[in-house]
């Protein structure tokens, strides 16, 4: 009998398939990773962003200016800010101020939308 030194036809396809199927399921985590990272980039742009645009409401909190009818702070219903595009995502901000009830105090909730293009 003649001794075999080589891979059969029928091995190297099975190779083959298992080796395709290991690097489909590394492509498969790669995509979903850098969804990920993407997202988790554009959450702490909007957080930073967040930031920026309470920043100014603060010289509003003022307590001889906080009833007068030009303050930011006044509650009126939802404000829409401004928008900025940042890595290619268009950024818009909206923030609504609201009064505590029976207090003095008010609420100024923020907004941040984008939208994800990935």
């Amino acid at each position: 009998m003649a001794r075999k030194n080589a891979f059969t036809l029928v091995e190297l396809m099975v190779a083959a398939v298992l080796f395709s199927l290991v690097v489909l399921g590394f492509v498969g985590v790669f995509v979903a990773s850098t969804k990920h990272i993407f997202h988790a980039r554009e959450r702490m742009t909007s957080a930073q962003l967040g930031k920026y645009y309470l920043d100014p409401l603060q010289i509003h909190v003022r307590f001889d200016t906080w009833n007068q009818p030009g303050n930011e702070l006044t509650p009126a219903g939802a404000k829409s800010g401004t928008s900025q595009t940042i890595n290619r995502s268009n950024f818009s901000e909206q923030h609504e101020v609201t009064t505590v009830a029976g207090t003095d105090l008010r609420r100024v909730v923020s907004t941040i939308s984008w939208t994800e293009d990935f």
